[in-house]
């Protein structure tokens, strides 16, 4: 400390000017780089994300009444195949999916209302995709299932899924 009151007092009055000058300017930078700018950024991309999240917010309270109506079911009218078996749809979208190869076993319930499938060396990331469409398009929603990664392929699974769909 001492090092430095002697070089402070060593300087010329004007010397110390320029460079308390020098500090302040230089804070000034940081504080507008590091705090300001990025401040600046995050509220304009909330800004710009603003009218998007509004339509969601329009859409979501619009399908809330929509489940409302329909019991908490979506209306069979917005699902495909509510005439065909499950287990017709499940054979259907797997072919779609290119799943086909990997089921190994499609077991129905008595009552028509589950289907147990077994697959081996699927690839995940189709399974996933298949789901998705079985759930969105046909009302079809998964009971249990249980997958086991194969540890030398990446993305290569074997599933066991139950579908379950209301009678």
């Amino acid at each position: 400390m001492n090092e430095l009151k002697r070089f402070w007092f060593g300087l010329q009055p004007r010397e110390r000017l320029v460079l308390s000058l020098g500090v302040v300017v230089v804070t000034l930078i940081l504080l507008y780089a590091f705090l300001f700018k990025p401040w600046h950024r995050a509220l304009s991309n909330m800004e710009a994300r603003l009218p998007s999240l509004r339509t969601g917010v329009v859409w979501m309270r619009q399908q809330s009444e929509v489940l409302k109506a329909s019991g908490g079911n979506i209306p069979v009218a917005q699902q495909k195949g509510a005439e065909q078996s499950l287990l017709s749809i499940v054979e259907l979208t797997a072919r779609n999916a290119q799943l086909k190869q990997a089921i190994q076993q499609l077991i129905p319930a008595q009552n028509g209302t589950e289907v147990r499938v077994v697959l081996e060396e699927a690839n995940f990331n189709q399974w996933l995709l298949w789901i998705d469409e079985l759930y969105k398009q046909y009302g079809v929603d998964i009971k249990q299932v249980t997958a086991e990664r194969d540890e030398d392929r990446p993305n290569i699974a074997e599933i066991r899924v139950t579908f379950l769909r209301a009678a």
